[in-house]
């Protein structure tokens, strides 16, 4: 009990979406049901622990932003009760469903499902994950970190399925099910199908073994997901004027929104604006020295460089089956899938990177056109 609430007051500390599905969860409801604890007792353990980490959380945030300020709630008052998510941005009702857990859980997606099925031990974890999944599909602004705590509770339903199959692969229905288990992790290599060893064929170890490939695939197509982070460190590198005047940096909504925070700047002569809703033909009058902008063509600036980040996935019927559409160069990446007998190797090739967004500086400025720019072509 003492350990459930101090989960709570890690919730409170990190994300309060976390607290709507704390309290559903089996550990605590288990204790109510067998009597072993009353709800009255459990609130009471609760209450202590929960004051004192919002008092630690209010006050540290509150010396760090100069107000008072507990932050994971008024995240939580504005996405939720103001209902004011959507203007980051909104996904349909099923997208949790239909994109993110697919996504998240990859090769145990199906089998989660079929947990559900097979074993009603598993309703037990699994309703409360459901129902706060539901509960936050409504909102119009989805993100999978909002319901990434949900996760491991899948994976275990994903695994009683997975178990139940391999135990009862010799029966008729269980073998047909194991064996079309089994024939997603058949490899073709050099015109040959062949099989991993045989300590291998576990259908927990098939799963994580495709789970963590397509992870490695992910992995590397996340790793330019940001490109602002990039331009700024750039501006930074090469941007800096032999001179004391201050250099004024305006980032758009999209710059923002993809890789830069507060954490990427820097201190005198920089100073920075995110000012929203400025046409683009007010900039030149606004005397900003750089803009890092999703825009190519500015009134009053040139674009000096541009930040490329990755655009797509594309899956060909020949091997490899999956090519990352990333960069200008072709720069290959082997990713091995090790088994007793050998190692197989799938090349995966990256290819042309996309721009997506520039830097630009004042005409008016002549020190800033005679830096040596990687320029936007």
């Amino acid at each position: 009990m003492v350990m459930f609430s101090w989960k709570c007051n890690l919730a409170i500390l990190f994300s309060v979406t976390l607290m709507i599905f704390m309290p559903r969860c089996n550990n605590l409801s288990s204790l109510i049901q067998t009597k072993s604890i009353s709800l009255c007792k459990a609130i009471k353990y609760c209450i202590g622990p929960t004051v004192l980490s919002i008092g630690f959380t209010i006050m540290v945030d509150s010396i760090m932003w100069k107000k008072i300020l507990w932050p994971e709630f008024e995240v939580f008052w504005f996405n939720s009760v103001l209902n004011r998510s959507s203007e980051w941005g909104t996904h349909s009702f099923h997208w949790y469903f239909t994109s993110a857990l697919p996504r998240s859980l990859l090769a145990a997606y199906p089998l989660f499902l079929l947990g559900v099925l097979i074993d009603r031990r598993v309703l037990v974890f699994v309703l409360p994950v459901f129902s706060f999944i539901l509960l936050y599909s409504k909102l119009p602004h989805k993100e999978l970190r909002f319901i990434i705590s949900s996760v491991p509770m899948l994976n275990l339903s994903a695994a009683v399925a997975a178990n139940r199959i391999f135990n009862n692969r010799k029966k008729t229905l269980w073998k047909f099910l194991n064996l079309i288990m089994l024939g997603l992790f058949f490899i073709r290599l050099d015109g040959h199908f062949i099989c991993c060893h045989k300590y291998v064929l576990h259908p927990n170890i098939l799963f994580f073994l495709c789970s963590l490939g397509c992870t490695l695939v992910f992995f590397l197509a996340s790793y330019d997901n940001y490109p602002s982070g990039n331009a700024l460190k750039d501006l930074h590198q090469i941007g800096h004027l032999n001179n004391t005047d201050e250099l004024w940096v305006h980032i758009d909504t999209f710059s923002a929104m993809n890789g830069i925070s507060r954490f990427c700047e820097n201190d005198s002569p920089w100073r920075y604006s995110k000012e929203e809703g400025i046409p683009l033909e007010e900039f030149f009058r606004r005397n900003f020295t750089y803009l890092v902008s999703e825009q190519l063509d500015v009134d009053g600036f040139k674009c000096l460089q541009h930040a490329s980040g990755f655009s797509r996935v594309r899956l060909q019927s020949s091997l490899p089956p999956i090519i990352l559409v990333e960069n200008q160069h072709h720069s290959p990446c082997l990713v091995a899938f090790f088994t007793h007998y050998r190692v197989l190797t799938f090349n995966i090739s990256f290819q042309v990177k996309e721009p997506k967004l520039y830097i630009h500086g004042n005409t008016k400025i002549k020190d800033i056109m005679q830096i040596n720019w990687a320029g936007c072509s």
